[in-house]
């Protein structure tokens, strides 16, 4: 019933009927020719046996999924979200949020989405991915729109048939093909942000940072010095001190998503314990960004500096007063990371 307001509402609000809101807004922009209300040509589409909603007319219900529409058109669809074609960034990403949560830990409701969060796509690692997507069906018809914001990547399952498929479809594409999206992710991060960053030759400052990827771990520092000084344990002993946590830790740098003019990407630094409290709440949450400041400014924050090509070419400790060049890119270590070791890791975003 709600989608079926929703329908009345674009069309009280805009003066045209749903389907003339939808061709201006979706599908003429996105050149979606094979997607409408009305049906097709028999010959264009796919009918199984027995009872279906082939031939219906959903009349006032056709907001609710009466649409006709091929995988194809829905792959130029699931682009079109996750490149910000539709709706900027900031509104996408809020788009994809949960509204309220169920029962279950792993799933929650969005506007309109099915959100589920899992850690079983990958087997060398256990963290979680986020699923966005949105199920329908009507007779002998079952569909699925999956996107994966984290990547950048999404699946549309269109089943005319036994909708019974559609799970045992899903589901062998997700694992076959999330840890190979997992694996071109890591490259990218190799090939974009690893090497050796250091001071501009003839300087008499010895600061350098060293990147690698490292198995499911992603990017990390395995050295990082400033002025002659190991300053990843330096950092880690400050935010430690700070928080009161204790034992084992890594740095791990986060992506803020904000990027200075079209070349600067900033980063930010934060201390997570490498084994977790034995209490309620024993998460590694990030409570505080940037709680550090050295002369105004933050000594957690990266910015990486990008080339007219895209490449990264260096790396500005503003804190420190320092900008790193990079000097030689390092292949991707595919063996698990040492538990206890010190170290810089950096997760890889969707945006690559």
């Amino acid at each position: 019933m709600a989608f079926v307001l929703l329908g009345f509402a674009l069309e009280s609000s805009s003066g045209c009927s749903y389907e003339e809101v939808l061709s201006s807004t979706i599908y003429e922009p996105l050149g979606l020719s094979m997607t409408s209300l009305t049906k097709p040509n028999h010959s264009q589409g796919a009918i199984p046996d027995g009872e279906n909603d082939w031939h219906t007319d959903f009349g006032k219900y056709e907001a609710t999924g009466g649409i006709y529409s091929t995988s194809s058109d829905m792959s130029v669809l699931a682009r079109a979200i996750l490149t910000h074609k539709l709706l900027d960034e900031a509104t996408t990403n809020a788009w994809f949020a949960p509204r309220s949560y169920s029962s279950s830990l792993e799933f929650a409701y969005g506007m309109p989405w099915e959100i589920f969060r899992t850690t079983s796509l990958l087997q060398d690692s256990q963290r979680s991915q986020t699923i966005v997507s949105k199920a329908g069906n009507v007779r002998g018809y079952a569909s699925r729109f999956v996107l994966f914001p984290e990547y950048g990547v999404g699946l549309t399952v269109l089943v005319a048939g036994d909708g019974r498929a559609l799970t045992w479809i899903e589901e062998e594409i997700l694992k076959t093909a999330l840890p190979k999206v997992e694996e071109i992710a890591r490259q990218q991060v190799c090939e974009k942000y690893t090497g050796t960053y250091a001071a501009s030759p003839g300087t008499v400052i010895n600061s350098s940072v060293d990147l690698e990827v490292q198995g499911s771990s992603g990017l990390v520092v395995t050295s990082w010095i400033s002025n002659g000084t190991n300053f990843q344990d330096t950092f880690a002993t400050l935010w430690k001190m700070e928080s009161g946590t204790k034992g084992p830790c890594r740095v791990q740098l986060t992506p803020s998503r904000i990027w200075r003019g079209l070349s600067d990407e900033v980063w930010h630094a934060q201390v997570v314990t490498e084994s977790l409290p034995n209490t309620v709440l024993n998460t590694n949450l990030v409570e505080d960004i940037d709680p550090f400041l050295y002369a105004s400014r933050a000594i957690e924050e990266f910015v990486f500096q990008h080339n007219e090509e895209g490449d990264v070419i260096g790396v500005e400790l503003p804190a420190l007063r320092i900008t790193l060049r990079k000097k030689t890119t390092k292949k991707a270590h595919p063996g698990p990371r040492t538990r206890g070791q010190k170290l810089l890791e950096v997760q890889h975003s969707a945006k690559h």
